[in-house]
C-alpha cells in the first residue's frame, strides 16, 4: 500500500547516514524532533539537492540533474523530474501548502507530513483525496531561520506522530539545495495553474519537466529572484494527458508566462518588491511555467506554448 511518509523516510535516512558527504548538518531539537540543515548553517551539495526534491514529493519522483545551455559562453546546471502520479507527488506533497507559527515565526511547510495533516488552511488537498496515516512524518521548509521547538511540536501533534518521529529537512535561497529544489517545482506549478484554469489535473497520465538551476549568490533576495526567475522563464513540460483536444486548446495560454502573467518579461525580483515583499500579494499567474507541450493519448495530436526567456534568464543569472 502506497504510503508517502515512509517512502520519504528512506531519503531522510539515506541523507542522515551521509549527513557529512551530502554538506549537512542534523540537529536534535530539545523536543526531540530531529532537524537537516540543507543549507542555513551548512554547504549542501548537487546530491543533497536532489534528495531533498525527492523527499517533498514523498520519493515518488525520478530526479536527475543535466545542463541548461543559456547562450554562446554560459551553461548551468539543470534539474529533470518525471512523475506519473502527480496530483499524490505534488498536490498531496511538494506544494508549499501548510502554514506554521505566526508573526515573524511563520513559514510554510510542504512535504508529505501535509498529507497525513491536511489542515483546514492549506486548500490544495481540494485538487487530489489523497491522504495517509503515518507513525513518522516528513516536513520541508524553505526559510532563513530554524524552526523552533514550538512549531515541532506543532507538527507532530498535527500528525499524530511523535516529536521523536517527526522529521524537519530545512533550506534557505542562498544554497544550492533551495536552487536545485525549486527549480524541481515545475511539475507542480503545473498543476496547480490548471486547476486554477478549470483543467482537471487528475487527467494527467504522465508527465516529466526540466528547468535550470540558478547559480546561488550570497544575497537572499537576489538568490531568491534569480530561483523564481529559473522557473518561470526557464522551465520546460512535458505533458501526457487523457482528455479532449478542445480542453488542451484551452488551457495552453493560462499555463505559460507569456500568455498568462502580468508581470511577464520582469525580474521575479523586482515583481517581488513591488509587492512589498509579501508574496499574498503577487499575482498568481506570474508564478507560471516558461514552455509546455500536452500529448492527447486519445487523438495522438500535440500541442505547445511559451518560450523559454533567455532574454531575461541572461539579465537575471549574470548581473
Amino acid at each position: 500500500m502506497l504510503n508517502i511518509n515512509a517512502k520519504a523516510m528512506k531519503v531522510v535516512r539515506e541523507i542522515i547516514e551521509d549527513a557529512d558527504a551530502l554538506g549537512c548538518k542534523v540537529i536534535k531539537m530539545d523536543c526531540g524532533a530531529t532537524l537537516i540543515d540543507m543549507g542555513i548553517n551548512c554547504e549542501g551539495s548537487w546530491k543533497a539537492g536532489v534528495l531533498f526534491t525527492r523527499a517533498s514529493m514523498g520519493d515518488m519522483s525520478t530526479v536527475t540533474l543535466g545542463e541548461f545551455r543559456l547562450n554562446e559562453d554560459y551553461t548551468f546546471a539543470s534539474v529533470e523530474v518525471l512523475v506519473n502520479k502527480p496530483l499524490i507527488a505534488c498536490m498531496a506533497s511538494q506544494i508549499a501548502g501548510w502554514k506554521l507559527g505566526d508573526g515573524e515565526f511563520a513559514t510554510i511547510g510542504s512535504g508529505p507530513a501535509r498529507s497525513i495533516a491536511h489542515v483546514d488552511s492549506d486548500w490544495y488537498f481540494e485538487m487530489t483525496d489523497y491522504r495517509e496515516e503515518n507513525n513518522e512524518a516528513v516536513l520541508c521548509l524553505q526559510d532563513v531561520k530554524y524552526p523552533t521547538d514550538q512549531m515541532a511540536m506543532e507538527v507532530a501533534k498535527a500528525c499524530n506522530v511523535k516529536p521523536e518521529d517527526t522529521y524537519i529537512l530545512i533550506s534557505d535561497s542562498t544554497c544550492v539545495v533551495a536552487s536545485i529544489q525549486v527549480s524541481g517545482r515545475m511539475l507542480e506549478q503545473t498543476c496547480h495553474k490548471m486547476f486554477e484554469k478549470g483543467f482537471d489535473a487528475g487527467q494527467i497520465v504522465m508527465i516529466r519537466g526540466t528547468a535550470p538551476i540558478a547559480p546561488i549568490v550570497k544575497d537572499e533576495m537576489k538568490s531568491m529572484g534569480r530561483i523564481n526567475d529559473a522557473l518561470i522563464y526557464g522551465s520546460s513540460v512535458e505533458i501526457w494527458v487523457d482528455a479532449s483536444d478542445e480542453a488542451i486548446e484551452k488551457v495552453i495560454p493560462g499555463l505559460v508566462g507569456k500568455t498568462s502573467s502580468p508581470c511577464y518579461g520582469q525580474l521575479f525580483e523586482d515583481v517581488f518588491e513591488k509587492a512589498g515583499r509579501d508574496f499574498f500579494y503577487v499575482d498568481h499567474d506570474v508564478h507560471s511555467l516558461g514552455r509546455v507541450q500536452i500529448h492527447n493519448i486519445n487523438t495522438g495530436k500535440a500541442f505547445c506554448g511559451g518560450e523559454i526567456n533567455y532574454k531575461v534568464l541572461e539579465k537575471s543569472f549574470l548581473y
